[in-house]
């Protein structure tokens, strides 16, 4: 056994180490590309300690299923479940990818391709295509977060989906994530790539949905998505897990010049559904709108972690996410924007604002700007309050009775992000979610 598998983090199995040694040792010429970068995120991963409360990054969070678990890997079972999820109504017409357990699933899917995108796995990638995925793992590269360091070890397989240039996608693309339950303790570990060609236009949507386990059940994921000049794309990422889930994800968004992208995020949470968000501002005159909802109830908890980075001039950025938080839940949000020194002319605006709805409902927020230049117009705030007592009597007096008083006001909170969805059937969809979600507030 190699002995810098065996250092380390032990939170995996020593069957996983097996075959993880295995898979890194390999003399394929064909995969040594894609395993040296599995072995240097596995070697960076290894030499450092599991984060605790005093690691800034995991401050409001507990790690205690890593120090308590030995994870396996999923099996050839596991990626044949019995039941998928329907997809989203309406979209029937989409360009559907399906992962079952972290593993691109061909027989799942559902699309019809043109020359206008390509999908490809990693392991059937040419050598242009294997270049544009090694440019975007190395620009991925980071020490923040070590599980998405494991989980890049552990992706031995990935996708790559490349817009044409010039090119308008009128189909969704939409990326199902599904998750089956299992009786050990499971990690699962996903990457893809996306490449929206210069002057193209697109949509994507990535849904995340697991069934209820018993067992400890980790989902690491990174998403890579790489706008080229003057291109666009509306991106959406919804975690619909169970309660029982764990997911770490993470979210990189490069622009560059004239690159327009407008990104949504929704969550209800679960034992732990922790997302990093990363926007580059690579390119002059790029645009991003950065919105998010959060609703998590019960015991759940939700924790997102942004930084937009305006490397460049004359760049727009505006985040704005607003939270529910319900019953005894937590969330965690830490929005950061960095204006590099050459980054002149930079307009960056954060805001975010919570709505607690009981007494032992939990939210820590940390908005923080990080300016090197001094030709800038930035602002950011946050706001934590509860919902109004006079505005509940308010409507009360007009014969609407107090449990609906606060449905509707906790709507009203959040429906201007509403709006901002423009795809209608997703747009539906959210909102019976969210109707859903807020239908036991009290």
């Amino acid at each position: 056994m190699n002995t810098s598998l065996q250092s380390g983090n032990h939170v995996l199995s020593s069957a996983l180490l097996n075959q993880l040694e295995s898979d890194l040792s390999s003399q394929n010429p064909e995969s040594e590309w894609l395993n040296t970068f599995r072995r240097k995120n596995y070697s960076a991963f290894s030499k450092q300690p599991l984060p605790t409360r005093k690691t800034e990054h995991w401050k409001y969070n507990d790690m205690f299923f890593l120090a308590q678990s030995k994870f396996e890997a999923t099996t050839e079972t596991d990626q044949k479940p019995a039941n998928i999820p329907e997809f989203i109504p309406g979209l029937d017409e989409a360009i559907v990818c399906v992962f079952i357990n972290g593993k691109y699933s061909p027989d799942h899917s559902s699309h019809s391709l043109t020359q206008d995108i390509a999908i490809t796995s990693f392991g059937n990638a040419n050598a242009k295509q294997i270049k544009l995925i090694s440019d975007s793992l190395t620009a991925a590269q980071q020490n923040n977060n070590l599980l998405v360091q494991l989980n890049t070890a552990l992706s031995e397989d990935g996708l790559l989906i490349e817009i044409e240039a010039n090119k308008k996608i009128e189909q969704p693309v939409y990326l199902l994530h599904y998750y089956s339950a299992a009786i050990t303790s499971r990690i699962s570990a996903n990457q893809t790539v996306v490449l929206c060609g210069d002057n193209s236009q697109c949509q994507l949507i990535e849904h995340f949905v697991s069934e209820q386990s018993n067992s400890t059940q980790l989902a690491l994921q990174q998403s890579i998505i790489h706008l080229q000049q003057n291109s666009q794309c509306e991106h959406y990422r919804l975690n619909l897990e169970s309660a029982s889930s764990l997911q770490v994800g993470r979210a990189l968004l490069m622009l560059e010049k004239d690159a327009r992208l407008n990104s949504f995020y929704y969550s209800e949470g679960s034992q732990l559904n922790k997302t990093d968000i990363d926007i580059r501002h690579q390119g002059k005159n790029s645009e991003s709108q950065l919105t998010g909802i959060y609703l998590p109830s019960n015991t759940r908890a939700i924790d997102y972690h942004t930084n937009i980075e305006h490397r460049v001039s004359h760049c727009t950025s505006r985040e704005v996410f607003r939270g529910i938080i319900a019953d005894s839940a937590k969330a965690t949000f830490n929005g950061k924007i960095h204006i590099f020194k050459d980054a002149q002319k930079s307009d960056a605006q954060l805001s975010n604002k919570n709505l607690l709805l009981t007494n032992q409902a939990e939210i820590n927020t940390k908005p923080e700007l990080e300016i090197y230049a001094d030709d800038v117009v930035c602002a950011h705030g946050a706001t934590v309050a509860k919902i109004d007592d006079k505005a509940i009597y308010y409507l009360q007096t007009r014969g609407i009775d107090k449990t609906r008083a606060k449905k509707m006001l906790s709507i009203g909170f959040i429906n201007e992000l509403l709006n901002r969805v423009e795809n209608q059937s997703l747009s539906h969809y959210l909102r019976k979610q969210i109707q859903s979600c807020l239908s036991d507030v009290g």
